[in-house]
């Protein structure tokens, strides 16, 4: 049987026979599927007809209903162009007036506010002056007599800073008579809980 020589039209015809026979099954396999498929297909139009049915009935509603929307809307196109030219004109005046007032109101009051900044600063800055030119310049007149004298003998002047801290020499520093847990409230004392 194997003795014999094959041909090359034998060859392609063998080759051809078992490519036929593949694609012959795969095609079955294929129609076997689409079998399964339009099955499950048919069951589930079965099981959803009452459904299907009432969305067909609905279906010449729908299409009024869009036919109205789309009637309105073609209407509506002018008045809605308008709407938005007026929201467009509403937001520039907007834009407008904020930036009026950025410009001109709040600048003007941030102005106003330096200023006010500026004197009460240079007021603070006086009575600051004012009161270390009142502590700094206490004068102590000392006054030196001899025995049956009307007269001083000698006067010294002396003129010291904080006068108020340091007490003179010849002085003592007297402490407050008020005790610790005292305090003094409108010129009377009260005691602390």
């Amino acid at each position: 049987m194997f003795n014999e020589m094959v041909s090359w039209g034998e060859l392609i015809t063998i080759v051809l026979f078992v490519l036929g026979s593949a694609l012959l099954f795969y095609l079955i396999l294929t129609v076997a599927n689409l079998m399964k498929v339009l099955k499950n297909v048919n069951q589930i139009l079965e099981d959803n007809s009452d459904e299907i049915r009432k969305t067909v009935e609905k279906l010449p509603e729908i299409t009024e209903n869009t036919a109205k929307i789309t009637g309105m809307l073609k209407d509506n196109m002018e008045s809605i162009q308008t709407v938005v030219k007026d929201v467009e004109k509403i937001s520039e005046t907007v834009k407008n007036g904020v930036e009026t007032i950025q410009k001109d109101i709040v600048l003007k009051v941030k102005s106003i506010l330096d200023i006010i900044d500026a004197i009460k600063k240079y007021y603070d800055k006086r009575k600051a002056s004012a009161k270390k030119k009142k502590k700094s310049t206490g004068t102590v007149y000392k006054y030196k007599y001899k025995p049956d004298q009307d007269e001083p003998d000698e006067v010294e002047i002396i003129s010291e800073e904080n006068q108020d801290d340091v007490p003179h020499k010849g002085y003592v520093k007297v402490e407050s008579e008020v005790d610790e847990t005292e305090d003094v409230i409108d010129g009377k004392a009260t005691e602390e809980d």
